[in-house]
Formats: structure tokens, C-alpha cells, sequence
């Protein structure tokens, strides 16, 4: 079915995702190679300026910093990291003290980028390739930029993670923000199509994130919606068409928002654009 997360990537999405893994590759690579050059040159006597094989921790540091920068999510401490190791190439130190500061500090990478990896999800390297929406997406936006627009930096925020979660197949994570976005606007009392889309997306990512079929009842969008669906929704569930349709509805409603209400998650959006454009599709 056209716009089920189940749909191939595109060659560039692969493209982006084996430049992503060899980045992530030299962040151990790099600080663990500097070290073990400094190890070398310790064991076989030769003077070497420590400077110049922590210059690796320093290289790792910098490439875990962009890997932290082009997650939706941004990883504080990892983003910091350079100016650690900027701090080890002021501090004069003996070859011993400088050997084991630079294995701690490549082992300290090493446990950032598992943690930037699993917690703060995958890259949107394709943001910076792609300036601008396409249509269709793109006439959708425009007409339901409007109601979108008393939309909260916050709340166009959240819709982003939730939309990018999502895309990447990030079920789980995509059900606990769903969630929590939900609370936040019925907290205040927003009975919005946008709250309304949450639960939806909610409610499905967490179906799938725990591989389950479509139930007989599930949330729907209320008639006075329908002017801001993307797809019309079938009349009669046919083969679970009115299943995943409200779902695409309620992703493209939260991408719309997310691109009205938060300019600075729009290069994620992008990236993630050719997902929300087989959303668009016909059913």
C-alpha cells in the first residue's frame, strides 16, 4: 500500500546511510588509532609530541559532534566534545599521562556515539541536498498552512519528532512522543484535528512496534476534519484501507505542522520528504 512504512528507500536515503556508517566507524577508529600510534611510538622509544596522536580524539570529536548535529534530537555532551579535546592539546602532559588520557577519552567517543546512536535516533544527512518541498506535499502544506499556523514552536516540534520517528521506523519512540504531545495540548484543553492526529499516530506506531494487525475499532478523525486530510477517507473498510489512510492523514497533518510551526526542523523534514510524499499517494 502506498505510504505504509513498510515502502524501499530511496537510493540516496542508502547512499546517505552508508556515508553515515563509515562516519560512525572513524569515531573509534580515529581515537583509538591516535592512541595506539602513541602506544607505538612510547614502547619503541622514539619521541613523538603528544599533540600529534591526540590530533585522532580530536578528528573523532569533530566527527561525532556533525553526527550529533543532523539528529532531529541534539545530543548536548556529544556536541561538546570537540572542545574537550581541544582542552588535552593545551594541557602539557608526559607521554605516559597522555597515552592513558587519550585511551579514556576515545573510550569516552566510543560510549557517546552508542548513546547518540540508540537514543537520539538516526541522521537526516539528505536535509542538506533537498531545498524545498515538491508537490503534491507541497500544495498540502500551502493549504493547511493556515489552520497549522497558531501551532507553538513546541507543539510544531514534537510533530516533527514524531513524524521523523516514524519515518525512520522508530515505532516505539514515535508512540512515546505521539503520547506525550497528546497530553500536553488535551492538558490545556486543544481538542484540535492536530491532537486528534497524535493519538492517531500514536495508536498505530504502537501496533507496530509490537508487530500486532489492525484492530476492528480504532481512533478516527471526527467530519469537520475532513477539509484538512490529505486523503479521502474510504466510506468502507476495504482490505484495511480505512486503517492505514487515517494514519497517512494523521502523519501528513503532523508533517504540515511541524513545517509551518517549526522552521528549524525543516531540514529534517526534508530529508525524511520522499517518506511523506508516498503518504500522498493514492491508497
Amino acid at each position: 500500500m502506498a505510504g505504509t512504512p513498510t515502502d524501499n528507500p530511496k537510493q540516496e536515503r542508502r547512499d546517505d546511510e552508508k556515508l553515515n556508517l563509515w562516519l560512525e566507524l572513524a569515531v573509534p577508529l580515529l581515537s583509538f588509532g591516535g592512541a595506539l600510534l602513541a602506544i607505538i611510538f612510547w614502547i619503541g622509544n622514539v619521541p613523538l609530541d603528544f599533540r600529534i596522536s591526540i590530533l585522532g580524539c580530536v578528528l573523532a570529536s569533530w566527527v561525532l559532534a556533525y553526527l550529533a548535529w543532523i539528529r532531529p534530537k541534539k545530543d548536548i555532551v556529544a556536541l561538546s566534545t570537540p572542545l574537550y579535546s581541544f582542552i588535552f592539546i593545551a594541557v602539557p602532559t608526559d607521554v605516559f599521562s597522555s597515552v592513558i588520557l587519550e585511551l579514556l577519552y576515545a573510550a569516552s567517543l566510543t560510549i557517546l556515539l552508542v548513546r547518540l546512536k540508540y537514543r537520539f535516533g538516526r541522521h537526516s544527512t539528505a536535509a542538506f541536498a533537498v531545498k524545498e518541498l515538491a508537490d503534491p506535499l507541497k500544495t498540502y502544506v500551502e493549504q493547511t498552512s493556515g489552520s497549522c499556523a497558531g501551532t507553538s514552536p513546541e507543539t510544531g516540534h514534537s510533530a516533527a519528532v514524531i513524524f521523523v520517528r516514524f519515518a525512520e521506523g522508530n515505532y516505539g519512540e514515535a508512540a512515546r512522543e505521539s503520547g506525550a504531545a497528546a497530553g500536553k495540548l488535551e492538558d490545556t484543553g486543544d481538542t484540535s484535528c492536530l491532537t486528534r492526529a497524535f493519538t492517531i499516530i500514536g495508536e498505530h506506531a504502537a501496533l507496530m512496534d509490537r508487530s500486532l494487525p489492525p484492530p476492528q475499532n480504532f481512533l478516527t478523525f471526527y467530519p469537520e476534519d475532513t477539509e484538512l486530510l490529505a486523503k479521502p477517507v474510504p466510506v468502507s473498510p476495504v482490505n484495511d484501507q480505512e486503517f492505514y489512510t487515517t494514519l497517512d492523514n494523521a502523519l501528513l497533518l503532523a508533517f504540515s505542522a511541524a513545517w509551518t510551526a517549526s522552521g528549524q526542523d525543516r531540514p529534517h523534514l526534508l530529508a525524511c520528504q520522499a517518506f511523506a510524499q508516498k503518504l500522498m499517494s493514492p491508497g
